[in-house]
C-alpha cells in the first residue's frame, strides 16, 4: 500500500517533467522559407532556438519604445564602419565586410535570427551580409510601428536602462552632435563603449574618408578600445580626462587626435 502511495506523486513529478519539455520537443523547427512578420511574431516569441535583435540605435528604443525581449545591435552606431562599410550604399558587396569574427561573434549562426528596425532597409542589407555568410535562417519582421502584438513597451524618453547607457550632448559653439553608449560590468566597470560625432551638416566624423588628413574612426576605437582596458567607471574616466595631463591618457598609443570638450561633457552627463 505504502509503495502505491509513493508511486502516485512520482507519477505526478515525471508527467509534469515530461510535459515541460514536450513545450520545447514540440516547437516546430523554423525554417529558412517560413514568413516571420511582425503580423505573426508574437506566435515565436521567448523561443531559445531564436536571436531576437533590434537594429536601432539606442536613442529611438528609449524614445520611441521597443518590442520586449529583442537585444539591441545598433546598426549605425555599432556594425557601420566597424563590421562594414557600407561606402553610404545599402546594396550589399562582400568587399564591403570588415570583420567576419566580429559578424559571427554577434548573430548566433545555430539560431533563427529576427531583425526589425525602423524599416526594412537595415535589416534587409543585414540579412544580406548574413545570407553571403552562410546563415540560413535570417527573417525581415517589418518596420518598428508595424507591431501591435502583446509585448510592446513604449518608450519614455530614459536614455539609460539596466546596465547599458546613452547620452548626447550639443555643442552650441560648433554646432556639433556628440553620441555615447555603451555597457556596464556588475562593478559598473565600463565594459563597451561606443562615440560618434556628426558635424554641423549631420555628417558622422567616423565615415569613411571623412577627413584626408585624419581617420577619425580609427582614432576614436583606440581611444575606445583603451577605456575598455583601463577599466574605469564613468567616474574615474571623467577625472581622468578633466586632469589629462597627469595620467595614462595624456600619451594613449597611436592616438593622434586630441579629446575635446564634447566628449568630456558626455562622460559628466553620465557620472553618478
Amino acid at each position: 500500500m505504502l509503495k502505491k502511495c509513493l508511486m502516485v506523486p512520482l507519477m505526478l513529478v515525471l508527467f509534469f517533467v515530461a510535459g515541460c519539455n514536450g513545450v520545447t520537443e514540440d516547437l516546430v523547427k523554423i525554417k529558412p522559407d517560413d514568413v516571420i512578420t511582425m503580423d505573426n511574431l508574437d506566435n515565436y516569441m521567448f523561443r531559445n532556438d531564436v536571436q531576437y535583435v533590434d537594429l536601432r540605435n539606442y536613442d529611438a528604443r528609449f524614445r520611441t519604445g521597443f518590442i520586449y525581449s529583442f537585444e539591441i545591435i545598433p546598426f549605425f552606431d555599432y556594425l557601420d564602419y566597424r563590421v562594414f562599410n557600407r561606402n553610404d550604399t545599402y546594396k550589399f558587396n562582400p568587399d564591403q565586410i570588415i570583420s567576419e569574427a566580429e559578424l559571427e561573434y554577434l548573430f548566433d549562426r545555430d539560431k533563427a535570427i529576427f531583425l526589425y528596425a525602423d524599416g526594412c532597409i537595415r535589416s534587409g542589407y543585414v540579412k544580406d551580409v548574413l545570407n553571403y555568410l552562410g546563415y540560413e535562417r535570417v527573417y525581415i519582421l517589418g518596420g518598428f510601428f508595424e507591431y501591435s502584438g502583446d509585448y510592446l513597451k513604449v518608450g519614455d524618453g530614459d536614455y539609460s536602462i539596466g546596465n547599458t547607457f546613452y547620452s548626447k550632448y550639443v555643442d552650441s559653439n560648433t554646432d556639433y552632435t556628440y553620441f555615447v553608449y555603451g555597457t556596464f560590468d556588475m562593478g559598473r566597470k565600463i565594459n563597451t563603449i561606443r562615440f560618434d560625432i556628426l558635424d554641423q551638416n549631420n555628417d558622422s566624423i567616423r565615415s569613411l574618408n571623412y577627413d584626408t588628413s585624419m581617420d577619425y574612426n580609427d582614432q576614436l576605437t583606440i581611444f575606445e578600445n583603451f577605456i575598455i582596458s583601463d577599466i574605469v567607471t564613468m567616474t574615474e574616466l571623467y577625472n581622468s580626462l578633466i586632469d589629462i595631463n597627469n595620467n595614462d591618457y595624456n600619451e594613449i598609443p597611436g592616438l593622434t587626435w586630441e579629446v575635446d570638450e564634447g566628449i568630456i561633457q558626455l562622460i559628466y552627463g553620465l557620472k553618478p
